[in-house]
């Protein structure tokens, strides 16, 4: 149970603040559309520490992140190996290069599906990124009265405001300029 906890103070830092441990690993590979802006850092150390590969050379980070990404992203950091069936899910098909993430997430409870889908392909919100975060996380459910301190708290949705408010609560999130704005996409270079 401490591992986890360590692990998940590890990718909040990551994916918030920017800043992990120095962990010895081989040369980082150099990609092409590396930004060169706020997020360079966070994305260079993301590499390093195996969380992002990229592909063809290239980051994507002012693409959509998209939930086989997150998935991903998520089960590298928490070390998740063993796979849950998706055999009750219609649109995650085997051979795809997702196929196995969305099988561990699935374990690991971070992904649920609605419908009988996953809708790996799909870009996620944030508010979709913070409620599998907190479900990472495990942290307990929340009322929505955290979400007062946000001027748009009206938008986010009614099966992400204990997750979110979860999140706020504990410090993780503190929005720009007083806003959430959860239902916006998020890129690869903000998560």
């Amino acid at each position: 149970m401490k591992v986890k906890k360590v692990l998940s103070v590890l990718l909040v830092l990551v994916m918030i603040l920017g800043i992990t441990p120095t962990i010895a690993a081989a040369e980082t590979p150099q990609f092409s559309d590396m930004p060169g802006d706020w997020s360079k850092a966070a994305m260079e150390k993301a590499v390093s520490n195996g969380l992002l590969t990229g592909s063809d050379g290239k980051i994507m980070p002012q693409e959509n992140l998209t939930r086989a990404q997150l998935a991903t992203i998520l089960n590298r950091a928490f070390g998740s190996s063993q796979k849950a069936s998706l055999a009750a899910f219609s649109d995650v098909k085997a051979g795809a290069w997702y196929y196995d993430e969305m099988a561990k997430a699935v374990s690991m409870g971070t992904f649920q599906g609605t419908g009988g889908k996953l809708s790996p392909e799909s870009v996620v919100t944030r508010q979709e990124v913070f409620t599998v975060l907190a479900r990472a996380f495990k942290l307990p459910s929340e009322g929505s009265a955290t979400l007062s301190k946000f001027s748009d708290a009206s938008a986010v949705s009614s099966w992400a405001q204990s997750s979110v408010s979860a999140l706020a609560a504990a410090g993780y999130i503190n929005g720009t300029n007083g806003r959430l704005n959860p239902a916006a996409n998020i890129t690869r270079a903000e998560f």
